[in-house]
This record gives structure tokens, sequence and C-alpha cells, in this order.
């Protein structure tokens, strides 16, 4: 009896954490809606014309899946990190870091075979990120500093860091028409990344479900003084999910200059860290919800240019979309609801 009420009360967690995020995207909708009612738009058309221009043409959905994947790896970036109760905000930095480690290989290494250049720059993104998402998590260890202060601080410390290097720096490109900017050589198509990210998600969904480090990661999370109690080496285990943290956020940066940009330059990483950090708090504890969350915020990137073009909604309504989606989906509607049925259903 007892068994049985357990297999149904997680039956219904995880519907609540499958619903969670659909339920929050809807309210997020209708209130931004009501937003655009409001300054004269027709909100109907508005997100009519959003889903044509994500999904209406082949080179809409090419644009959708461009602008979704790097919110994905920062969504894990940001979820891996969370799932310990370490707060990972510093994922533009960590991208800089990576950025900056890339475009130095280039300049050091341009000269060998692709392939090869492209491994040692995978994996130099990846160490810069995990450097620099390490720091936050030692100075909180050690000095007893919030993670999220310190992160906020080494944003701006690494993005003025960048802008001095590509412009003052040895591997700074002289006389390029481009301003602040450097050349990177491999060229990774886009059906490679996305093979690439869907193994990626795949794996982290099975690790975080399904294995004894995720179980791991949980329990610090909930109730760190139990996990201590029970031989788990809480601090060793945050700052090893730091640096997978910045990690995933290096793996963002590399997708965005093989695929796409195909260049370093200053800010071509704004605001994909707020996405990312959305798209994960979307998700909550679920990795379908984690990728529901990214494609949704990358269908309203890749649609918000034709938004702009073909009706009198101004492009930033879709900012708009993305603060109340994050808003709701920190509250966790679903969850609240539950908890006070439950409640009035115990009185």
């Amino acid at each position: 009896m007892i068994q049985m009420y357990k297999n149904k009360l997680n039956d219904r967690n995880h519907l609540i954490q499958l619903f969670s995020p659909v339920f929050s995207i809807i309210i997020a909708f209708i209130v931004a809606g009501i937003v655009v009612w409001f300054t004269g738009g027709n909100p109907i058309e508005a997100y009519s014309v959003l889903a044509k221009g994500a999904f209406g043409s082949l080179s809409g959905i090419q644009n959708t899946i461009r602008y979704t994947l790097p919110i994905i790896m920062l969504g894990i970036s940001f979820a891996v990190c969370n799932k310990c109760g370490y707060f990972n905000i510093g994922q533009e930095g960590q991208m800089y870091a990576a950025a900056i480690a890339i475009a130095a290989v280039q300049k050091l290494l341009g000269h060998i075979p692709t392939f090869p250049l492209m491994l040692i720059m995978i994996i130099v993104a990846i160490l810069a990120g995990g450097i620099v998402c390490l720091i936050p998590a030692i100075f909180k260890f050690l000095f007893g500093v919030n993670e999220v202060i310190v992160a906020m601080l080494m944003n701006y410390i690494i993005l003025l860091l960048t802008n001095y290097l590509l412009l003052y720096s040895p591997i700074a490109e002289v006389g390029k028409s481009t301003a602040m900017s450097i050349t990177v050589k491999p060229i990774v198509s886009g059906i490679m990344l996305l093979v690439a990210s869907t193994i990626i998600i795949l794996v982290y969904g099975i690790i975080a479900k399904k294995s004894a480090p995720g179980y791991r990661l949980r329990i610090v999370g909930y109730n760190p003084r139990f996990a201590k109690a029970s031989g788990i080496n809480t601090i060793r285990l945050i700052l090893i999910v730091a640096f997978l943290g910045g990690a995933f956020s290096g793996l963002s940066v590399v997708g965005e200059i093989f695929g796409v940009y195909h260049k370093v330059y200053n800010g071509f990483v704004e605001n994909l860290g707020f996405y990312g950090m959305t798209a994960a708090l979307i998700g909550s504890k679920s990795t379908i919800g984690l990728v529901l969350g990214a494609l949704i915020l990358g269908s309203l990137q890749s649609g918000s240019v034709t938004l702009s073009v073909m009706t009198n909604v101004p492009s930033e309504i879709v900012l708009v979309v993305q603060g109340f989606v994050m808003l709701f989906a920190t509250i966790n509607i679903v969850q609240y609801f539950s908890k006070s049925t439950k409640k009035k259903g115990a009185e």
C-alpha cells in the first residue's frame, strides 16, 4: 500500500515537472499578449508572425536551431551547477574567456592542420570556461563571498579584458576592416553541431537522472548537511560541478565560433547567458523542459526579425516575453497551486 502511494506520488511529481514549464510559457505569452494589445498591436498577429518567421521556412527553421543550440548548452551550464546549490551567473565571462583562449590558439597554432587545431581549441575553451567558473566557487569556500557577486564582477572584468586583448595584445589582428575581431580557421557544419549537441543533451539527461553522480548532486542541492553526514565531500563536488558548468559555457562558444561567426569579436555573446539561465529555470528539474525552454527562446530570437518587418509591433516585445517567461518559471506556478491544493485537502 505504501509502495503504491509512493509510486503515485512519484508519477504526480513527474507530471508536475513536465507540465510546469509548459504552463509557465503559456502564462508568459498571455501576459505579453496583453502588453502588446495595450500598446496598440494585435497579439494574435504578432505571435503568428513570430511562429512563421521561426518555423515557416527552411531558413527560418535553420535559424531557430542555430539560436537554440547555444542556449541549450548554457542552460545545462546553469542547471548542472544549480542542482547542487551553486548559482552560476557568470556565463558571459566564461564564454569570453573561452573565446579569447580560442583566438590565442588560432594565433599560435593556426598553421597546423584543421582537425588537430579544432581539438586543441575545444580543449582550451573547456579549460578556460571551467577555470573562470571555478573562481567564484573558490572565493565562496575560502572567504565566504557570495558566488553571484564575484561572478557578476568577473563578467565585467573579463569583458573589458577581452576588448583590450582584441585591440592591443599580440593576438590582435592589425589592419583589419572589422574592428575588434579575430578570424578563426576551423569551420564546422550545422549538422555536425546539431549531432554533437544532441549527444551532449542525451548524456547529460541520463547522468543527471539515472546515475550515482547525479543522485549525489541532488542530495547536495536539497540538503548539504545530510550530504555531509552521508560521507559526501560537498566542497569537492561543488568545485567539480562549477568546473563542468564553465566547461559547458565554453562548449557553447565553440559552436558559435566554429559554426556561425568564424571569428571572435566584442559583444558576440551578449545576453546569451541570460537566455541559458532562463531555459534552465523553465526546465526546472527536467531536461526535456530545458530543451523546450531553449527552443522557445531560440524561436523568439529567430522570429523577431520577421516581426519588426511584417507588423507594427517592435521586436523588443520578444524581450518582454522572455522576461515574463523567466518570471513565471521562477515562481513555478504549477507547484505553488499543487501545494495549495494539498494544504486545503489536509484541512
